[in-house]
């Protein structure tokens, strides 16, 4: 079982700084924010940055993601050349219509 995002979607293009901020009060450590911003489209592989901005501390990591974004298809002929045979293609449920989980067995079990 893996989950992958739908690229018809194109989620990628709403992670900029402004659309993608999120802040939530934590207690006893304060407000803590993220925010995405796009660095790099090659093919499926999509190259993000988070920042996360801990405003009590005033530190501010990153991280530099790059998922790649598989078609249905692509993702069924991977599984069939590693020998496994897919059993089923769901939303993920946190996420409907964003993502999609596969389900899949090995071809020989």
């Amino acid at each position: 079982m893996f989950e992958t995002r739908d690229p018809a979607r194109r989620a990628w293009e709403g992670w900029t700084r402004e659309e993608s901020y999120r802040g939530t009060d934590v207690p006893g450590v304060g407000t803590v924010g993220h925010r995405h911003q796009v660095t790099r489209v090659n093919g499926p592989l999509v190259t993000f940055r988070t920042t996360w901005v801990f405003a009590a501390e005033a530190t501010v990591p990153t991280s530099d993601p790059a998922p790649r974004f598989r078609r249905r298809e692509e993702a069924g002929a991977d599984l069939a050349g590693h020998g496994f045979a897919l059993e089923e293609v769901r939303d993920a449920p946190d996420r409907p219509g964003r993502e999609r989980v596969f389900v899949a067995r090995r071809a020989d079990a």
